[in-house]
């Protein structure tokens, strides 16, 4: 019968009237890849809101011939096949079972009920397997020890069938063993016994690729002895104690090499054997990225304590300044009017002259240390609005032309672009561009060129800054965008200056959006490109400022004698 089953071209299967399956064919069996001695593992049950009691009771219901329809789901390990089984009375092979049919069977996503998901649930169904086997040991060796006749033991027992169980048993346990083995190898944590002087009972291989010590010098030593001298304690109060649940400890043991790593230990107490079991991991990246963070955050700290210092100290600089500028200002007054007398030998142009340009230099760090600290702060804000960006970068360069020829040298300005409404803000734009120049004219000899050349395309905008100086050195061009860098090491330098206002441009570029970037050759000259996006806000036509205002006269010629007052002549 069953050759027979084999051969039909159809999924079957054979029931008791208790649901248990007793037969699958050889296309059931691939369907479900697993063996014939897997088939105690298929389960069934209903698709149905019908529960397993009334399947048996419509199935103990066939009669003779009678065929019932029925949506069937068999379960295996941790797969799910959906059915539409036929069955039908098989009282011709037992009165006892019935047949099911079907012509198609579909594996769908075991969600529900799920069997043997975890190694936990797998453990138990193999020691609940055992614990048959080892009932039937125990039962004979009582016999055996009451002085039971072997062949009266023997009489009731299926000798070659318990064999096949004893050596089963053992053959499962090796597997066991050998998973486990497997398991602690390829495991990030190292498992082991300690007794409770600190002396390892066993340990996992993976010990020795972590300290460097063999698995023999591991057992021979004490662990105690391998411990930091600063942890010891409280390692040795975990070993004297009692408590039953799972201890963390982090500690440092010492390498092969003398090199120290750190460990995280859970130690469990396992009273019956007097023994910790335990289970370490190596922390010694975890660590060091965790003191790496905190000096990280230290950093920060220091970083806004350094800014809130120069903010408050920024701040009280510039009230003393405007002082002295209100009064350099009204003493310049006082003596074009010839109010003020003095001696003809005192050359008083002079003396006002040098203490306007050095307020001059004071207030422009102070502004320069104000606005760095404001942009790392998050306070600097741009006032963006829809402008002529030609008409803004012509302006400021011919604001300082007069001043630039002054000092014999040559500024040049083209374009590409007649008008180009852009979104900017004209002060910060103003602000970069002054700083630019500044910095050319500083580095510049007479009779040399500085140019100013602003290009449109689709995506941006680019300006450039370029000279014929003197030029900056290969090794500090990756830092000249720093704070407080300058190119000039000199104890005595050309020019002076505080090496932030580079970095406050590059800062006031990239809040529009753009990028900035420098070329320079020492002896031939330096070339700064900034980009700014080509795109406008969006607002009426009526508000776009196509003309860009630039400062008052009296307020331009103070903007350029701040921003060149440490460049311009005594």
């Amino acid at each position: 019968m069953n050759r027979f089953l084999d051969s039909i071209d159809s999924y079957i299967f054979i029931l008791n009237k208790k649901l248990e399956i007793m037969f699958c064919n050889k296309k059931l069996l691939n369907k479900l890849k697993c063996s014939e001695s897997d088939i105690d593992k298929v389960q069934i049950s209903s698709d149905t809101k019908i529960d397993n009691k009334s399947i048996s009771c419509k199935i103990n219901d066939i009669k003779k011939d009678e065929v019932l329809n029925l949506d069937l789901i068999l379960y295996i390990e941790d797969r799910e096949f959906k059915l539409k089984g036929k069955i039908t009375n098989g009282c011709f092979y037992s009165k006892d079972v019935v047949f099911v049919s079907s012509d198609n069977i579909e594996m769908i996503v075991y969600k529900k009920n799920l069997k043997n998901k975890t190694m936990e649930d797998n453990i138990k169904k193999e020691i609940k397997g055992s614990e048959k086997s080892i009932s039937t040991l125990i039962s004979l060796l009582k016999k055996v020890e009451q002085g039971t006749p072997l062949e009266e033991i023997l009489k009731d027992i299926d000798i070659k069938q318990c064999i096949e169980q004893i050596l089963g048993e053992i053959y499962k346990i090796e597997l066991m063993k050998k998973d486990f083995e497997l398991l602690l190898q390829i495991s990030a944590d190292i498992a082991g016994v300690m007794d409770n002087n600190g002396y390892l009972k066993t340990v996992g291989q993976n010990w020795t690729s972590y300290l460097g010590w063999s698995e023999q010098e591991i057992l021979e030593s004490n662990i105690l002895h391998l411990v930091h001298e600063g942890h010891k304690d409280k390692l040795c109060k975990i070993l004297n104690s009692d408590n039953e649940d799972i201890v963390v400890v982090e500690n440092k043991i010492i390498c092969k090499n003398n090199e120290y790593k750190w460990f995280r230990w859970n130690f469990k107490l396992v009273k019956e054997k007097n023994v910790f079991a335990f289970t370490t991991r190596d922390i010694t990246k975890e660590k060091e990225q965790e003191k790496q963070r905190k000096k990280l955050e230290e950093t920060v700290h220091l970083e806004s304590i350094k800014n809130e210092f120069f903010a408050n100290m920024s701040h009280e600089f510039k009230t003393p300044l405007n002082i002295i500028l209100g009064t350099v200002q009204l003493v310049d007054r006082n003596i074009n009017d010839e109010n003020i007398y003095w001696n003809e030998n005192t050359n008083l142009s002079r003396h006002m002259k040098l203490i306007r340009q050095n307020s001059y230099r004071l207030l422009r760090l102070v502004n320069n240390l104000i606005d760095m600290t404001r942009i790392n702060n998050g306070y600097y804000e741009l006032k963006l609005a829809n402008h002529d960006i030609v008409n803004i970068v012509e302006e400021i360069t011919l604001s300082v032309a007069q001043y630039i020829e002054g000092k014999g040298i040559e500024l040049i300005f083209d374009t590409n672009c007649e008008e180009k409404i852009i979104a900017c803000d004209p002060e910060k734009i103003e602000r970069i561009l002054l700083n630019l120049l500044s910095n050319s004219i500083k580095y510049t000899n007479k009779n040399g060129n500085i140019y100013v050349d602003l290009q449109v395309d689709e995506e941006k905008i680019n300006i450039s800054v370029r000279d014929d100086g003197e030029g900056i050195s290969k090794d500090k061009l990756p830092i000249i965008f720093n704070r407080f860098v300058q190119d000039d090491e000199k104890l005595t330098k050309k020019c002076e200056g505080s090496g932030i206002g580079l970095s406050l441009v590059k800062s006031l570029v990239e809040m529009h959006g753009g990028k900035i970037t420098v070329y320079s050759t020492k002896g031939v000259g330096t070339n700064f490109e900034f980009s700014l996006p080509n795109k406008a806000t969006h607002c009426e036509e009526n508000e776009i400022n196509k003309n860009y205002n630039y400062i008052c006269d009296n307020n331009k010629i103070e903007m350029c004698n701040i921003e060149f007052s440490d460049i311009y002549g005594m």
